[in-house]
């Protein structure tokens, strides 16, 4: 008996699958509109929130994650990112003295790039200074060779290779580990290489080097900067460590030099690590993914709806074949099964596409890598949300499809015959639960729409903003010093001389100029002389060190005074030339050609005065601490010849293509000094594209969801307008039998879907409203209301209501009177 009853239902099974494909095949454009709604609802969300679970989600690749933390100084202002980086001798007083951490360890990139010699070339390596704990703090292992030890700290100098340079930059020897290789003037022996898979902040890191008690931050504890990691004992809080390394570091303080005195106003910050790395990568990072993951979420629930709606539409005109289906001999569990069959190979057929969506986009994001992504993150498809997503659209085509499959089996068959749908009441109510779906969409549409372009007008501010110098037509790189033949400003300045003079004879080239960055940079004291101690407090003034050419082949106006010349030498009276942010600052109301400004402590004897000789205008310049927007900092320049730094930026103002001339310029430096290479070719232009890359990111995704908000929103107005003409195309021939004409129809028509798209738009701008304050921190120079967005989102629904409805109405008001009639 129960082998029958299985027999039974395999066979049911069969012919309903069979039924299920008859009925999509003869209605084609159902089907793919299903399918490709469902795919593209599946896909986004998939490939997203693979995103976000490989960025935010997904624990560090280290051991022990859950209590790794890194310690930066904060202010009153930082708590929640850091400010600052420690002191060296911070560090050391808390590895002694600390009991909260298993291990600690010091990593530090506040240090410029080093040159490399492999087989007699120059290398441009980023080769960063670590602690002897750091890689066993991280639980990590090298390929080849072995990391750091206590025994190495009698070394001069021992370096761990990352993978990349070992393999893309030296070749990949198998014998690397054992061999030495000169790093500015000292030989390093290379003991290790860490695994393809090993990432820690920044990813360009080339190498580690190790801190040992002869070199550079032992003998300058004060001056070395750096970033302590640690790893928490089992049940000891972040907060508890912090309380107890503020403690140990206000015992050292005392031993700052004066001009450190900036340090004894911040205390120490204990920051989870994967937060602070993610907050590193972007400052927006984290909001931003989920804000996209939550615009993908808007996507499936359209998707979703849209699918209802045309499922339920479907059965509307199909009602009379469900009529006679019960009417034959049909049963309720038939006709309910014969749909949830049909509902099942549609989500079926868009879950492939979704498949197929999601594995294009992530494949996408992994090979353009659009942003910087935290260490450790890697992109996978998640196959969880896949499943779940899937699920959501069939669950959604199931629910439609089974209603009225199973009130069409219970409602009078000569009714509905008659009628020639589901029967009246139940098709109104059918029709108005379309139309309800309709209008949810439209506002959830303009709701994607207007942050849509809110990310978009600030993206375009943000580029186009005026920086107070020229972006366009510049050759950059860098020039890294070796410290023994350069090891003092004469010889600098000689270099930057002679290298101006030759560069200046190549062809397209219309202006030279070399610096210690491309803008100014830093947080340094400032002193002015003459002024109380009160005055002297300040230590957000940038500072950059330029050649005689360099303010003019950057284009930054002079308001007063003059540039640099052949009289600032290094034996000559110092020099400097201030911002005009600075001259209003701090000599509000008076001329300050002539005064005498400092960049530390006034009672510092280190350090010269040095005498204001011009002013000129503001540049804008990006924070680590903002991602949107700018700050105009008073900032100091001083000339190369009289303090030149062994990290040079090079700068040429050129007519033809920037990037062909790296060839000739390397070639002119060479002649000069074979061993200095060129590095960070194109740098302004690079580190530009790294400061828009997030919000690009953003503004990509969202305006790609916000157009396919806008198809499904097309997609189901049409729909329901569509089966609204077909269920009513017996109304409409009576109409026009008895007057109507067709203009008036088309009106109709064109009314009923400008009706539901005005109800969606009212419920979209209250919705839009919440959203402009909840991305407002990812805005730039939009009015806080967005009134011009909401508005022109707005009217882009009304033109695709309007779209959308063309074809309906087209059809409505072609309908033959006498042909309708004839049926009746």
């Amino acid at each position: 008996m129960n082998t029958n009853s299985e027999s039974r239902s395999f066979w049911n099974i069969r012919r309903d699958l069979r039924f299920g494909l008859r009925q999509l095949k003869r209605s084609p454009g159902f089907a793919v509109m299903v399918t490709l709604t469902l795919g593209l609802g599946i896909g986004a969300n998939t490939a997203i929130f693979s995103i976000v679970e490989g960025v935010l989600l997904r624990p560090l690749p280290y051991q022990h994650p859950e209590r790794l933390v890194v310690i930066w100084q904060t202010d009153a202002f930082h708590h929640d990112s850091g400010a600052l980086f420690n002191a060296y001798r911070e560090f050391e007083a808390w590895q002694q003295h600390s009991r909260s951490f298993e291990k600690l360890a010091a990593f530090s990139w506040a240090t410029g790039p080093h040159t490399i010699l492999w087989q007699g070339k120059p290398l441009d390596t980023l080769a960063l200074p670590a602690s002897v704990d750091f890689f066993s703090m991280l639980g990590q292992s090298a390929r080849l060779g072995r990391t750091f030890a206590q025994t190495d700290l009698q070394n001069n100098c021992t370096l761990v290779l990352a993978y990349h340079f070992w393999q893309q930059k030296l070749g990949a020897p198998p014998d690397i580990v054992g061999r030495s290789l000169t790093l500015g003037k000292s030989s390093c022996e290379v003991i290790g290489v860490m695994p393809d898979s090993f990432s820690f902040y920044p990813a360009a890191t080339d190498a580690w080097s190790l801190i040992t008690a002869t070199g550079e931050f032992a003998q300058k504890p004060w001056q070395s900067m750096t970033g302590a990691f640690g790893l928490l004992k089992p049940g000891v809080t972040r907060a508890a460590a912090e309380a107890e390394l503020t403690a140990i570091q206000a015992q050292v303080l005392p031993e700052a030099p004066a001009d450190l005195k900036i340090m004894r106003s911040l205390t120490p910050d204990v920051l989870d690590l994967q937060s602070n790395f993610t907050w590193l990568a972007g400052r927006n990072l984290r909001k931003g993914l989920w804000l996209l993951m939550g615009a993908s979420w808007v996507i499936l629930l359209l998707a979703s709806v849209n699918v209802g709606s045309l499922v339920l539409g479907r059965a509307i005109v199909r009602g009379r074949e469900i009529a006679i289906r019960a009417a034959v001999g049909a049963t309720r569990r038939r006709l309910v099964g014969q749909a949830f069959t049909e509902s099942l190979l549609l989500g079926f057929l868009g879950t492939v596409a979704g498949l197929s969506v999601a594995a294009v986009l992530v494949q996408w994001f992994r090979a353009a890598n659009p942003i910087e992504l935290p260490p450790g993150a890697v992109i996978t498809l998640d196959w969880g949300v896949l499943l779940f997503t899937a699920l959501s659209g069939v669950v959604s085509s199931i629910t439609f499809a089974l209603f009225p499959a199973w009130r069409g089996s219970r409602t009078d068959v000569n009714a509905i015959l008659k009628s020639g749908n589901l029967g009246l009441s139940h098709a109104v109510a059918a029709q108005r639960a379309a139309q309800s779906m309709v209008v949810i969409q439209v506002g959830l549409s303009m709701t994607l729409v207007a942050g849509a372009g809110l990310l978009a007008e600030s993206l375009w501010k943000l580029a186009a903003a005026n920086l107070g110098y020229r972006t366009d037509h510049l050759f950059t790189a860098r020039i890294n010093l070796p410290e023994d033949r350069y090891a003092d400003v004469a010889a600098r300045s000689r270099l930057v001389a002679t290298l101006e003079t030759r560069l200046a004879t190549l062809p397209g080239i219309t202006s030279v100029g070399v610096g210690s960055d491309f803008v100014p940079r830093g947080f340094n004291q400032l002193s002015i002389a003459g002024t109380s101690g009160a005055e002297n407090s300040s230590s957000d003034v940038a500072t950059q060190e330029v050649s005689t050419g360099t303010l003019r082949t950057l284009g930054i106006p002079f308001l007063e005074g003059r540039t640099f010349d052949e009289r600032d030498r290094v034996d000559t009276q110092p020099v400097a030339i201030i911002n005009e942010a600075l001259a209003r600052e701090y000599f509000p109301g008076a001329d300050p050609l002539g005064r005498a400004v400092k960049l530390s402590h006034a009672d510092d004897p280190s350090r010269p005065w040095l005498t204001v000789i011009g002013v000129v205008a503001n540049v804008k310049t990006m924070t680590v601490f903002q991602e949107m927007g700018y700050v105009e900092p008073s900032a100091v320049y001083r000339p190369l010849s009289q303090s030149a730094p062994r990290l040079l930026a090079l700068v040429l103002a050129v007519n033809g293509s920037q990037l062909a001339l790296a060839s000739e310029v390397q070639q002119r430096l060479s002649e000069i000094d074979a061993n200095l290479v060129l590095g960070d070719i194109d740098g302004l232009h690079a580190s530009r594209g790294v400061e828009l890359s997030q919000p690009r990111f953003r503004s990509i995704l969202f305006s790609g969801f916000a157009g396919l908000a806008l198809i499904l929103a097309l997609v189901g107005t049409y729909g329901v307008l569509s089966q609204t003409v077909a269920r009513k195309s017996r109304d409409i021939g009576i109409r026009m039998a008895l007057g109507a004409t067709r203009d008036r129809v088309m009106r109709s028509i064109l009314a009923q879907a400008c009706a539901m798209t005005i109800t969606g738009i009212a419920i979209g701008a209250s919705i839009s409203a919440a959203e402009i304050r909840l991305i407002h921190g990812m805005l730039y120079g939009v009015t806080p209301a967005g009134a011009g967005e909401l508005a022109a989102a707005a009217l882009a629904m009304l033109v695709v209501t309007i779209a959308a409805a063309g074809f309906p109405a087209y059809r409505a008001a072609s309908v033959d009177p006498m042909r309708e009639l004839r049926n009746e």
